[in-house]
């Protein structure tokens, strides 16, 4: 189901970024687009606990992490800059070409796990398709 899910998730931020561009173009501030888009995303997982109730589940998770806490904060801080640092960019550019250059996360999360958690994900093939992304990057900032 993994692949399923990073496909959908995949086509669903291109209808994000293509309608946010949108939005962004007409005057919508960034600000503005992504205090709706937390409001709406605060609402819907209310409403999703609320009726699945899974509210003590999820405050248990948040206590099981202990030492972790920390990494829970790393996560949701840096989401929320990077939803908001995306949305900065469309309206700074566009949807397609913030896109295209957003796509290096991956090179990122490879980085990141190693440094860390020591995290070796990194498999030849995986390395050489990022420097593809990396060089199209590249060609992107030079040539748009």
């Amino acid at each position: 189901m993994w692949f399923f899910y990073a496909c959908a998730a995949a086509l669903i931020w291109g209808i994000s970024y293509a309608a946010s561009g949108r939005l962004l173009q007409r005057g919508v501030s960034p600000a503005t687009l992504f205090f709706l888009d937390l409001l709406f995303g605060l609402t819907a997982m209310t409403i999703y606990l609320t009726v699945a109730r899974k509210w003590s589940a999820a405050l248990g998770e948040i206590r099981g992490l202990g030492g972790d806490l920390k990494w829970l904060a790393v996560a949701v801080v840096a989401a929320t800059a990077g939803n908001f640092l995306i949305f900065l960019a469309i309206e700074g550019k566009s949807a397609t070409l913030a896109s295209l250059i957003e796509i290096t996360y991956p090179f990122f999360v490879a980085l990141f796990a190693w440094l860390f958690f020591r995290e070796a994900q990194l498999t030849w093939p995986t390395a050489i398709g990022g420097a593809f992304v990396l060089t199209g990057v590249t060609i992107i900032y030079r040539y748009a």
